[in-house]
């Protein structure tokens, strides 16, 4: 299984409507399709974020790649440990992953063994998701979203559920101030009275609002899941849970390791919502994991817009770790495509942990040159950015 060649294409795959978030919009994604090839013509997928900064990055690992066997993922994370410094940043954690992931499907389709099996065995055969809600600009292609007021993302909320059957509920704020916002979080309590509900403001909110916030929250009755991201830095957070009971989640204050010691301590968050990209792989979220359960943390899983390659590897990693008790994040509802020959479906809120050798799924070469060539001509798509208010740039906190 000697790897002989490693390659990246980047993609950029459409929405359905324009997602609207604290610092910007999300029209779409642009990710990273990486292949490893071994000797034996096995082509390994991996994916993560996609651009001119990613492949530069591949090209600079590809000496540390090739001529390792595709099974020696720890001697491959050994040679990138120069990397993991923190104020080095040429093979980011990000592109780490997705060699891995890579790797990790090589192994597997050599070994006729789905990717479940080398971490050790699923513990589930399906994965819940949520309802990942978020306000939308009107698309002016497809028509779809326009989603501006409590009672449209309540609209919005019901029709997400109907089609896809979820049970659990997140609505991704700090678009609008946070009382109008909690006007739409009071529908759709009122429409979903037993089902978790979470509330992400993208830390928009100063401390003393979150804090407001907060008490306005139990309050009400309202009996969230989880408050994620409320406001910025461990500090704030902390301020924030010292003040008010209602557990906190992060996806931004604690995603690297040098950041988990102090957040412990400040008892900062309740909840660590892992990410496969961000932690630089399946083996680094599984020590962070380790020790989230030692300190008696929540794990969740966060999504930045995968498609059905890191969604695969999600899938697997998810059911083989038990302690990943809340249902997980994704905007798969929200792509229009993927480039896998056959995209994942909802069933009853979750999706099929694949049995496959690999990933267990397939790369689509036309769709992979179709997306490739919209990447060329639009280069990468920046959530950094509303185009509808040039004027206004990401400032936080917001409110």
């Amino acid at each position: 299984m000697k790897i002989v060649d490693l390659r990246v294409t980047s993609v950029n795959v459409p929405f359905e409507a324009i997602l609207r978030w604290a610092c910007g919009v999300e029209t779409g994604t642009t990710r990273g399709i990486i292949e490893v090839i071994t000797e034996d013509g096995i082509i390994g997928l991996g994916e993560t974020y996609g651009g001119a900064a990613v492949e530069h990055a591949i090209e600079t690992a590809r000496p540390f790649v090739i001529g390792l066997d595709a099974l020696d993922i720890g001697v491959l994370m050994r040679r990138f440990a120069v990397f993991c410094i923190g104020y080095e940043t040429a093979i980011p954690a990000i592109v780490r992953a997705g060699i891995e992931m890579a790797c990790l499907d090589a192994a597997g389709k050599s070994l006729g063994l789905p990717l479940h099996k080398l971490l050790g065995g699923k513990t589930r055969d399906t994965v819940e998701f949520g309802a990942y809600v978020f306000y939308r600009y009107r698309d002016a292609k497809t028509g779809i979203g326009g989603e501006d007021s409590p009672q449209a993302i309540a609209e919005r909320t019901r029709e997400l559920c109907s089609r896809h059957g979820f049970t659990d509920i997140k609505l991704k704020g700090g678009v609008y101030p946070p009382a109008q916002e909690f006007k739409a979080l009071e529908l759709i309590r009122a429409d979903f009275p037993d089902a978790p509900l979470r509330w992400d403001p993208n830390a928009a909110w100063s401390v003393e609002t979150s804090i407001r916030i907060g008490h306005r929250l139990i309050a009400s009755g309202m009996d969230l899941e989880y408050l994620e991201d409320p406001t910025a830095s461990l500090e704030g957070m902390s301020q924030v849970r010292k003040a008010v009971s209602v557990p906190l989640a992060t996806n931004m204050c604690l995603v690297a390791w040098d950041q988990i010691a102090p957040g412990i301590r400040m008892r900062a968050v309740d909840v660590i919502l892992s990410d496969l990209h961000y932690w630089g792989g399946v083996q680094q979220n599984r020590k962070m994991i380790a020790v989230a359960e030692a300190f008696n943390l929540g794990v969740g899983m966060h999504s930045d817009r995968e498609l059905g390659i890191s969604t695969a590897a999600m899938l697997h990693f998810a059911a083989t770790t038990p302690w990943i008790t809340y249902a997980i994040d994704s905007h798969y509802h929200d792509q229009l495509d993927d480039v896998i020959t056959e995209p994942f479906v909802y069933r009853d809120g979750s999706m099929t942990v694949p049995d496959g050798p690999g990933l267990g799924v397939e790369l689509d070469r036309d769709k992979l040159a179709r997306y490739h060539a919209a990447y060329k001509k639009e280069g990468g798509i920046s959530e950094f950015y509303d185009p509808a208010r040039p004027s206004w740039v990401p400032a936080l906190p917001l409110f």
